[in-house]
C-alpha cells in the first residue's frame, strides 16, 4: 500500500472527499426529509379525506331528513287544504236555507270563498296603515323633540332672559289678575 506525505495533492483529495461526503449527506438529507413531508402530507389528507367524508355523511342523512320532512309536511297541508274546502261546502249548504245544494249552494260557496279573500285584503292594508301609523309617530315624536332642544337653546339665551326679566319687571305691560280673565273669555269666543 502507497503511503503518501502530507503534501498538497493528499489535501486536495480530502477536501474533495469532504465535499462528496457533504453532498451525499445533503441530497440523503434532502431525500429523507421529503419522504417524511410526503409521508405527513399524505397522513394529513386522508385525515381530511375521513372528516370530508363524515360531513358528507352527516350532510346527506340531514338532507333526507329534510326532504322526508317537506314530504309529510305537503301531505299534511293538501290534507287540510281538501278539509277547508269540504268545510266551506258544507258551509255553504248548511243552515236549513240552501240544503238541497246546486246554484244556491254554489252561490253561498262563492259568497265565503269571496269573503276570504276581502278578508285578506282588508289585513293586508291595516298592516299596511298600521305601519304607517308607528312612522308618522316617530316623526312627529323626532320633530317634538327636536322643538324642546330649539326651545330649551333659545330660553338659555342670555338676550332673551333679559328680555323676559325686563317685561317681568315692567308692572304696566302684564295684565292683572281680573284683566286675565276677562282677557281669556274674549278670546274663547272668536
Amino acid at each position: 500500500m502507497p503511503h503518501f506525505n502530507p503534501s498538497t495533492l493528499e489535501i486536495v483529495l480530502y477536501c474533495v472527499a469532504a465535499a462528496v461526503l457533504l453532498f451525499v449527506g445533503y441530497r440523503l438529507g434532502r431525500m429523507l426529509g421529503g419522504l417524511a413531508a410526503s409521508r405527513a402530507l399524505s397522513q394529513k389528507e386522508q385525515e381530511l379525506f375521513t372528516a370530508q367524508k363524515g360531513f358528507k355523511n352527516l350532510y346527506e342523512q340531514e338532507l333526507a331528513a329534510v326532504r322526508e320532512e317537506n314530504a309529510q309536511l305537503k301531505e299534511q297541508v293538501s290534507g287540510l287544504t281538501q278539509r277547508v274546502e269540504d268545510y266551506r261546502k258544507k258551509a255553504a249548504g248548511f243552515g236549513g236555507l240552501f240544503s238541497s245544494g246546486g246554484k244556491r249552494a254554489d252561490a253561498m260557496y262563492a259568497l265565503l270563498l269571496e269573503n276570504e279573500a276581502l278578508e285578506e285584503a282588508l289585513m293586508s292594508q291595516n298592516e299596511k296603515l298600521k305601519q304607517e301609523r308607528t312612522d308618522s309617530l316617530r316623526e312627529q315624536m323626532r320633530s317634538t323633540s327636536y322643538r324642546r332642544v330649539l326651545m330649551s337653546q333659545l330660553l338659555n339665551d342670555e338676550r332673551i332672559k333679559s328680555y323676559v326679566a325686563e317685561i317681568l319687571a315692567d308692572d304696566k305691560r302684564l295684565p292683572g289678575p281680573d284683566n286675565h280673565a276677562a282677557a281669556a273669555l274674549p278670546a274663547q269666543s272668536e
